[in-house]
C-alpha cells in the first residue's frame, strides 16, 4: 500500500504546537525530574511501552520525544539540552559582541 502524503498544509505549521492538548498520562506513571541545571529542566515518565521525555526551560515546555528505556531516555535529553546550551551561549556571545 502506498503511503499518502498531505501536501495542502502550510510548512509553518510543523512548527506549531500540536492541538491535541499536551496530557498529565495521569495514572500512566509517576513523572521524574532527571535534570535540573540553570535555565533547563527535564522529566521522563514510563509509559509501559515507552519512556516520554519532555524538557522545559524557563518553566515553558520545549521539547518532548520518547525513549525504549530511562537510561536512552536521559541520554537522549542530555543531546538536545547541551544543544540548547550551545545555542544559549552563541545568542549571548552575539549579543555581546553587538553591545
Amino acid at each position: 500500500m502506498a503511503a499518502i502524503l498531505d501536501f495542502d498544509h502550510k510548512e509553518e505549521d510543523a512548527l506549531n504546537p500540536s492541538l491535541v492538548d499536551r496530557v498529565p498520562f495521569a495514572g500512566l506513571g509517576t513523572r521524574i525530574e532527571i535534570f535540573k541545571e540553570g535555565r533547563y529542566r527535564a522529566f521522563v515518565q514510563d509509559l509501559e511501552c515507552v519512556w516520554r521525555w519532555e524538557i522545559h526551560r524557563d518553566d515553558e515546555f520545549v521539547q518532548e520525544g520518547c525513549s525504549l528505556s530511562e537510561s536512552s531516555s536521559r541520554e537522549a535529553v542530555g543531546h538536545v539540552i547541551s544543544f540548547y546550551q550551545r545555542r544559549d551561549l552563541g545568542q549571548a556571545a552575539k549579543e555581546g559582541a553587538q553591545n
